[in-house]
């Protein structure tokens, strides 16, 4: 990737971080680190941040203490990310079902992560266990669910890059790209 755009993005955007939000399995915890890298950022995971304060799994957490416990853990971490400059937080797909979420969302750059259902649900199916959401039914029938109850949300986010079968690397050019275009207009 040209490092002339790499270095006036980071310019432009001064240390404004930035949200990866999308569906569960569309690839923002392993593309976060790359581009926090590619822009000398920090990286948090926001779901990791959450196990690590609570001393237990985002599965545990939900099923002890239910969904509505675990979105105000959720809030609560997004609260303190946002506190630090120049990171790239990776968040859990549903960060965009609480509406407080998004007053702290649009101090940063929301990059919505969109990748086809079908390469999504291959990659989930080997991953149920950590899914709460994913647990009881038909996989392909409760993501498609999911994804219509939230997709006008995640379309609030200020760049939607879509992504097919491209490598974590290209995803993250593709990201830095769409944000050093948005910053020049």
């Amino acid at each position: 990737m040209d490092k002339f755009i790499i270095e006036k993005t980071i310019k432009k955007i001064q240390g404004r971080s930035i949200f990866l939000i999308g569906m569960m399995g569309c690839g923002k915890s392993q593309t976060g680190p790359i581009l926090a890298r590619l822009l000398s950022y920090k990286y948090i995971d926001l779901d990791t941040l959450i196990e690590r304060l609570a001393n237990k799994t985002i599965n545990q957490i939900f099923i002890d203490s239910g969904e509505e416990e675990f979105r105000e853990l959720e809030t609560n971490c997004l609260k303190e990310t946002i506190k630090i400059p120049s990171l790239v937080i990776s968040t859990g797909g549903g960060i965009v079902t609480t509406p407080q979420n998004w007053g702290i969302l649009r101090q940063g750059i929301v990059i919505w992560l969109d990748v086809d259902k079908n390469i999504v649900i291959e990659r989930l199916k080997d991953d149920l266990e950590n899914r709460p959401l994913l647990q009881e039914g038909n996989l392909n029938n409760l993501y498609t669910n999911i994804l219509k109850s939230r997709k006008n949300l995640y379309s609030q986010a200020d760049l939607r890059i879509e992504v097919n079968n491209e490598n974590l690397e290209e995803v993250s050019e593709k990201i830095i790209y769409a944000i050093h275009e948005k910053t020049n207009n």
